[in-house]
């Protein structure tokens, strides 16, 4: 009997950390979005194609509808511009069985024309979809952040 259970608390042990090694959903979008937001940066379309879904489409800020083949046609790489730091917080996944969504608030340091800089800030909304191979973005939306009002001091 002490074999037995000597045996199954060895088996224990090593499924243990197998299970952590699996991320969860959340991680695994979270992730998902990171890379979107570094191949965008680094204008790899190549990469970008490989993490939305065929009929991914977006909403700009502007509120234009960018569907897919418009979407990769911004990130030719002619077509690279430097990227203002960028910073991502306010993150948060909900997962509903295979479709994800996940929001999250970008802040950038923006020239203000002055030798100074100005943070504007966009809310993003993104979508995602469990397949077989794994998550990919389906739909992304961008609103822009009205600055708060200065006080005029």
């Amino acid at each position: 009997m002490r074999v037995g259970i000597a045996a199954l608390l060895l088996v224990a042990a090593s499924v243990a950390p197998m299970a952590k090694a699996q991320a969860s959903p959340e991680a695994e979008v979270k992730t998902l979005v990171q890379r979107f937001f570094a191949a965008e940066k680094a204008y790899d379309a190549d990469a970008l194609a490989k993490l939305v879904d065929p009929q991914y489409f977006e909403i700009s800020p502007a509120g234009e509808l960018d569907e897919h083949d418009r979407f990769l046609g911004f990130y030719a790489p002619e077509k690279k511009t430097a990227w203002p730091p960028m910073t991502v917080s306010e993150e948060k996944v909900r997962v509903f069985s295979d479709v994800a969504v996940e929001t999250l608030k970008t802040s950038y340091e923006m020239p203000d024309g002055n030798g100074g800089t100005r943070t504007r800030a966009i809310r993003a909304l993104f979508v995602a979809h469990r397949e077989s191979t794994g998550w990919k973005l389906i739909s992304a939306q961008y609103t822009g952040i009205r600055p708060a009002p200065s006080s005029g001091k």
